[in-house]
């Protein structure tokens, strides 16, 4: 249970398991008594207690970005999934938590946990400049992959940008950053957030993984991009 990444597979919607969509991820780390994650849009954490197969979650807290669908449908029946759950098996790299009543409620599968370099990541909220951090238009995908000659690359949504980087222990400093020139209308909104991606990415300061999500934040810790690691 403790010290592993676990990604969803299943969880309970009305009785009965349901498979996570293809394109949400949600993930859990269970370390000194926390649990925290991405719900399948916001990052999550909870207190949790373990009594041989007991396990009491909650509450939960979390951000409040608006979640695009189906992730914010996920989201909802996950968190809630989570504070009913009573006890916990692992079995076979699975980890499955179920109710009060012997229900299965959540089934993880253990995560191969990425690290900066060598991994896609594909951001799941940006700092729009205004103190706020809000979630990607619909339809877009922004990305950014570290390699390790020490450049950044990837899609701002709708141009290609690219640039350099350095980091040391979690340390990180960013730019410049360069992107191509093309112009897109459509989906509404993706000029407006890969100016802010680029902007935010630049005043990022430190990184931190936690299981399969990546954060990048500024000086006072105000978080400034949020990354899940794409599979494969």
């Amino acid at each position: 249970l403790e010290g592993t990444g676990w990604t969803l597979l299943s969880y309970d919607e009305g009785g009965s398991a349901t498979d996570v969509p293809d394109g949400v991820s949600v993930t859990a780390r269970f370390s000194d008594g926390r649990l925290s994650g991405v719900g399948g849009c916001n990052r999550y954490t909870a207190e949790y207690t373990v009594d041989g197969e007991t396990l009491e979650i909650g509450p939960v807290a979390g951000t409040l970005m608006a979640c695009p669908e189906p992730a914010g449908s996920v989201e909802t029946a996950y968190l809630a999934a989570l504070e009913r759950t009573a006890t916990f098996q692992t079995t076979d790299s699975e980890l499955t938590l179920t109710d009060a009543d012997g229900q299965t409620v959540l089934t993880f599968a253990e995560a191969e946990e990425p690290t900066l370099v060598g991994t896609t990541w594909s951001a799941t909220g940006v700092n729009n400049g205004q103190e706020a951090v809000v979630s990607m238009v619909a339809g877009t995908e922004v990305t950014a992959e570290f390699a390790d000659d020490g450049t950044v690359s990837g899609s701002g949504g709708c141009n290609t940008y690219t640039g350099t980087y350095t980091a040391e222990g979690e340390a990180l400093s960013v730019g410049p950053l360069a992107s191509t020139l093309k112009a897109c209308a459509e989906p509404e909104g993706v000029e407006q957030q890969e100016a802010q991606f680029l902007a935010a990415m630049e005043r990022a300061t430190t990184y931190r993984i936690d299981g399969t999500t990546l954060e990048l934040r500024d000086d006072e810790g105000a978080l400034q991009v949020s990354f899940q690691a794409v599979d494969g």
